[in-house]
């Protein structure tokens, strides 16, 4: 049977070079469905947090139509102001799922249709860029683009498993619309042309509504456009061209996002600037010696009325996003902006990792398409160039890029093979190891099956095999943890319905999806005050930050996310993906100075972070730095030093009786076996808590009635606004008169009023007496004094339980104001230090002082304050 004969089925005809192609194509097809399916492993989630939004609003257009959709404003996100859904999201996509759900989910789950919903698409990407690669090259070429495309780790990874957001559908739509458009170009018959190009109009117009990524296409196009009348005779491009661009501009322009502005948009005049341009230089002289001429003066005249719109701004303002995909080099300077992952600009290790000898190729095939310069091999020229060139910008379109590496990549793969295999090479044996094809054959193999396999954990597969965000706790770490679903489950059912929720807006999808409760901000960043807010409650002080939550922004909830590894059951270190991770951005993006939180590490955080809100709602306390040591072992120490890694154990400092309480730790917090802690805490906010108002003078007269006579001071002592009580000291003026009578002068001008304990050392002292604790910087205190010292008085007394001497730098006569109370016996300290008096009442109020917890400077992450001080003579 020769090559050209055909196998004939009812209904269908194939010869058998179509066959091998659609065999190709399918294998293609399940390669890519297989790869964006891995994540099924982990757990059947939606993956990542737009995904959870954009099935919800499916979800409400399916169950309540078109009409109710487009007029919904949503009150549970970005609580109170709510959210009108159709003018800030991705419309295409929700009605796109909800439509094709009604065809095809023959009964299933919505949610079980959307989390597929990706991979399917995905997949029939493949099919599509055959057809783009097919108009360029042949066939050939478009079956090597299809396997590419299945591989392609950046198309994936925006595009796998639960993956139901604007990429995938938008690529699909995109590159569909192209195809469409370039097979009008080279169609004969104009009709069919002219069909072609109409559906991919609507194709590309409808895309720009499921993402807005799809615009780059535009751009895309402006620039081929005109090129086209420099290497193209075809007519058929006056017809074709205007109803592409009209049909794409008018129904980009129909729906709520992008809306009418986009006519006015760059995008929208660049399509129909260029389409004019290529429309007018077909009908410049068809004089040789004059037509090129014509048509660069033309383009001059062109780019000159361009470039007027650019400078008279006479165009829709643009987003950063587009600005900076336009200008890759522009910085925003807006932190909130920098902060999103997905806005970080890839490098060359990016680029390597992602495409290994793909790159090669993609060179080699620009230089055929340049030598060829046929329109086909010049829109691929265009495309690779600009999709190169777009994907600096942001990591997230580097989907461009891959489309555009895998185009080039074909065409020259193609190229090289033809060469080789060219018709009337003689043919020897094909077990011939002197036959170059075979070489050859060998030798792509391994260049392109090498980056499916290597490096372990870094190939094109490993690459493939992602957690969903959800399952992983939006970690780097190919795990499965139920902590956020147990906590969003828990939400749901614990707290009440009118409940709003305050967090990062990392997580505000996840809680108004799956906890169905109100929040402040999500993933839209649509208010970039309200996410500034937040991050200013976050970063302020325990007082400040409440009133912002509670008064400001009427949050009954906060929800604050940590990740931790255990040490061992008792310390963990902290780092891998929570809020501790984004606490930078957080003081960024609130307008504070970051390095008065953060080490010269940029990342561990200082004594002073631990009085932030944030600081108080992490559960843990620093205990130390762990070094690794010259010889290879691990010290630690109690400062900071650069390269060390902080320790920390764990302490809960909010119980029922504060400004907040813990309602909710997720599993692996409370699992002390987890190795990994996906800390989902979740505080109830309460409110500042007021001062109790305390009758100090009757307690004194209380005090003072069962007291025998002798010298003594008390001390009214609170824990965060709450009374603990008295502490009774019994002053000894025998045996440091001058001490003692210090003393009780600072205490009856009223002195030590307002001070607070700036230093407790577990089961050693507890030490006040710094005026600088009243109202300067954390930094300065334990350095003040009353502006005199006085002479030391030291004696053979012991340093006993509940003693109370005089601190002071180094030299026992340059104490001042601050004293110090024995927790447990300190006999090391006998002979240096003045003491001067002996508690008698209220030692386990000392003893609560002492299990506070601490910084690494040890001072109370709580504030302990001496609210009245009183001395009785009798």
């Amino acid at each position: 049977m020769k090559a050209t004969e055909s196998i004939n089925i009812p209904l269908l005809r194939f010869d058998k070079k179509r066959l091998i192609i659609i065999c190709i194509l399918a294998i293609s097809f399940s390669i890519a469905f297989m790869l964006r399916a891995l994540p099924i492993e982990y757990g059947f989630y939606l993956n990542e947090f737009d995904p959870y939004f954009d099935y919800r609003a499916t979800q409400y257009l399916v169950e309540n139509g078109f009409d109710a959709y487009f007029n919904w404003h949503d009150n549970m996100s970005w609580y109170p102001e709510g959210r009108d859904i159709s003018k800030t999201s991705q419309t295409g996509l929700h009605i796109t799922a909800a439509v094709l759900y009604k065809i095809f989910g023959f009964g299933m789950p919505l949610y079980d249709f959307v989390v597929w919903f990706p991979v399917i698409f995905g997949s029939l990407l493949t099919i599509v860029v055959f057809g783009l690669v097919r108009v360029i090259a042949g066939n050939i070429a478009g079956v090597f683009a299809s396997i590419f495309t299945s591989l392609s780790p950046s198309i994936i990874q925006r595009g796998n498993l639960g993956w139901f957001k604007s990429e995938p559908l938008g690529l699909f739509y995109g590159v569909l619309a192209i195809y469409l458009l370039l097979s009008a170009l080279k169609h004969k018959d104009l009709k069919f042309a002219i069909i072609k190009a109409a559906v991919g109009g609507l194709l590309l117009g409808f895309g720009m509504t499921a993402w807005g990524g799809v615009q780059y296409f535009a751009l895309l196009l402006s620039l081929f456009f005109v090129t086209l009348p420099f290497f193209s005779k075809e007519r058929s491009i006056i017809y074709i061209l205007p109803i592409f661009t009209i049909l794409t501009v008018i129904t980009a322009a129909s729906f709520p996002r992008p809306g009418g502005v986009f006519l006015f948009s760059l995008p929208s005049l660049g399509l129909i600037g260029s389409t004019i341009f290529a429309i007018a230089a077909n009908f410049v002289s068809k004089d040789p010696l004059k037509e090129v001429r014509n048509k660069f003066i033309l383009l001059a005249i062109f780019v000159g009325i361009a470039s007027s719109i650019l400078i008279v701004g006479v165009y829709a303002p643009s987003s950063f996003r587009y600005i900076s995909v336009v200008n890759p080099f522009s910085k925003s300077d807006i932190p909130l902006v920098e902060s999103v992952a997905e806005h970080f600009t890839p490098t060359i290790v990016d680029y390597t990792q992602d495409y290994s000898t793909l790159l090669l190729l993609a060179g080699y095939g620009a230089f055929i398409s340049f030598r060829k310069r046929t329109p086909m091999h010049i829109f691929a020229l265009v495309l690779g160039l600009t999709g190169i060139y777009i994907s600096s910008s942001f990591a997230r379109l580097m989907v461009f890029s891959s489309l555009s590496i895998i185009v080039l990549a074909a065409i020259a793969f193609v190229e090289i093979t033809r060469v080789i295999f060219e018709k009337g090479y003689r043919v020897r044996s094909i077990f011939d190891p002197r036959d170059s094809r075979l070489i050859y054959s060998s030798l792509m193999i391994t260049m392109l099956s090498v980056p499916l396999f290597y490096p372990p954990n870094g190939n094109w597969v490993a690459m493939a095999d992602i957690p969903p965000t959800i399952s992983n706790g939006a970690t780097s770490l190919r795990v499965e943890t139920r902590d956020w679903i147990d906590a969003l489950e828990w939400i749901k059912n614990n707290t009440e319905k009118d409940a709003v929720i305050a967090s990062w807006w990392d997580y505000g999808y996840w809680i108004t999806v799956l906890g169905e409760r109100s929040t402040l901000a999500d993933n839209a960043t649509i208010n970039s005050t309200r996410i500034e807010r937040i991050a200013a409650a976050l970063t302020s002080e325990e007082e400040e930050g409440i009133k912002i939550l509670k008064d400001e922004l009427k949050a009954d909830y906060l929800l604050v996310y940590m990740v931790a590894q255990r040490i061992d059951q008792n310390f963990l270190s902290l780092g891998g993906g929570g809020d501790e991770s984004k606490k930078h951005w957080f003081m960024r993006i609130a307008g504070v100075n970051e390095s008065r939180y953060i080490q010269n590490d940029g990342f561990t955080p200082t004594a002073e972070f631990w009085f932030t809100l944030l600081g108080k709602t992490f559960p843990v306390i620093p205990v130390g730095y762990a070094s690794i040591n010259e010889n290879g072992t691990v010290s630690v120490q109690p400062q900071f030093t650069r390269g060390s890694t902080a320790i920390y154990m764990e302490q809960v400092k909010y119980d029922e009786n504060g400004a907040l309480e813990l309602v909710y730790s997720s599993p692996s917090f409370n699992d002390k076996s987890s190795n990994i802690v996906f800390g989902v805490l979740i505080y109830k906010i309460k409110g500042v808590v007021e001062k109790e108002k305390v009758d100090y003078d009757a307690r004194v007269k209380e005090i003072s009635s069962r007291l025998s006579s002798g010298e003594y001071a008390i001390l009214n002592l609170s824990v965060d606004g709450r009374d603990e009580g008295a502490v009774v000291i019994e002053l000894m003026p025998d045996i440091a008169p001058k001490t003692v009578n210090n003393f009780k002068k600072l205490i009856d001008t009223g002195f030590y009023d307002g001070i607070k304990i700036h230093r407790v050392v577990k089961d050693f002292v507890i030490q006040g007496g710094d005026p600088n604790t009243k109202d300067k910087s954390k930094d300065t205190w334990g350095l003040g004094g009353p502006g005199y010292t006085i002479e030391a008085e030291i004696s053979n007394m012991t340093h006993s339980r509940g003693v109370v001497a005089m601190a002071h730098p180094g030299d026992p006569n340059l104490a001042g104001s601050q004293f110090y109370i024995v927790v447990k016996d300190a006999p090391h300290l006998d002979g240096e230090y003045t003491i001067f008096g002996q508690v008698i009442e209220g030692m386990e109020i000392v003893d609560r002082i002492n299990n506070l917890p601490t910084d690494e400077r040890s001072i109370p992450l709580l504030d302990v304050t001496i609210e009245k001080a009183y001395t009785i003579s009798k």
